[in-house]
């Protein structure tokens, strides 16, 4: 991250502190303190960047198209609670145990740990926006709408990871990939943070709606930036992967034979960009390209970032998602024009 951008959102790194404040505010009134232990102590401020960057991208947007900054922390709360909800239910599928509330419960209880995230981020999730009411921050009667349309938002992204629970027995087109899995699992899953701006600030609701999008396309494009990380766990669990179908479909003879070999259970996994370099390359323009495209919509939204920063910030979430290796693939010269295929979110 470039020294330009972390000073732009140092504000909103600064509201984001606010917003873990309300949340450990919440967990003390909410659970019985024998159960929470000392929150950590606070992070460097780009180690604190690092962990929290959508989060704290989203209220560096709110900010840039003119959201008051009482209803700006009011939306990181609640996209915190929705991270808590997505984190916990993760944790249970993937079995994992990834931490966002301090809770003192035996270290080795991981799932319970889990089952009690989600619990207590959906009571934070009704009870700032109850509080939010009771303070006038919400229109008459918008405080339920925005509960439900949340709830709803959420579903169809549950229902995609459930499809995959088990395994999958087909390998989609690259195109069926975007359309009925990527949407969910990337777009829409980063399209949560607007849904309830979107419906209390209606007098932002253009820029808000060019916003949306851009955020979609960029949650696109990091879902198949994963999915090159996570080639070879996706042919061993069986689960949805652009690359593979990339390769299937689009790839060179000597890669799709290769991979073939893969999904047979032969032959050794070696980088993907030394074993399947030509697919990794087209794939990764295309991830870049609609990554930029979003950037670009952010702009049109108010958003400072530059098409030279949104590069720059580009390059940086590579390295953050753990595919620093591959910027040796990245492309020279102009700047990629592929994109994954207009694709657009539904409205919530």
């Amino acid at each position: 991250m470039s020294l330009f951008s972390l000073r732009h959102l140092l504000p909103s790194v600064r509201e984001h502190r606010k917003v873990e404040a309300e949340i450990y505010r919440l967990l003390g009134e909410t659970l019985d303190k024998d159960y929470v232990k000392p929150p950590p102590p606070p992070a460097g401020l780009l180690r604190y960047a690092q962990r929290h960057i959508f989060s704290i991208l989203f209220l560096a947007v709110y900010r840039a198209i003119g959201i008051p900054e009482e209803r700006r922390l009011l939306y990181g709360t609640i996209n915190h609670a929705i991270r808590g909800i997505v984190t916990g239910t993760d944790n249970l599928l993937d079995d994992e145990y990834k931490e966002m509330l301090p809770l003192r419960f035996p270290e080795r209880a991981t799932r319970f740990k889990s089952v009690m995230h989600i619990l207590l981020f959906d009571r934070f999730l009704f009870r700032v926006l109850d509080e939010a009411a009771a303070r006038g921050l919400l229109p008459e009667g918008r405080r339920q709408l925005v509960q439900q349309k949340i709830f709803q938002a959420m579903v169809p992204i549950g229902e995609e990871e459930s499809t995959e629970e088990g395994g999958v027995h087909e390998i989609l087109t690259p195109a069926q990939i975007l359309r009925s899995i990527h949407v969910h699992k990337g777009g829409n899953l980063l399209r949560l943070a607007f849904v309830a701006p979107r419906l209390i600030e209606k007098d932002l609701f253009a820029p808000l709606e060019i916003a949306d999008q851009g955020i979609f396309r960029i949650g696109m494009a990091l879902q198949v930036i994963d999915d090159l990380t996570d080639f070879y766990e996706d042919i061993r669990d069986r689960r949805h992967n652009y690359l593979v179908s990339f390769i299937r479909f689009e790839g060179e003879a000597a890669e799709r034979e290769r991979l073939q070999q893969l999904l047979d259970g032969e032959g050794e996994p070696e980088p993907v960009d030394r074993a399947f370099r030509a697919s990794v390359e087209r794939v990764l323009a295309r991830a870049i390209g609609e990554a930029l495209a979003g950037f670009a919509e952010l702009e049109e939204a108010g958003f400072w970032l530059s098409a030279s920063d949104a590069m720059r910030l580009i390059r940086y979430l590579f390295r953050l998602r753990g595919v620093g290796e591959l910027l040796a693939l990245w492309p020279r010269g102009k700047e990629p024009t592929e994109t994954l295929g207009g694709l657009h979110g539904t409205a919530a």
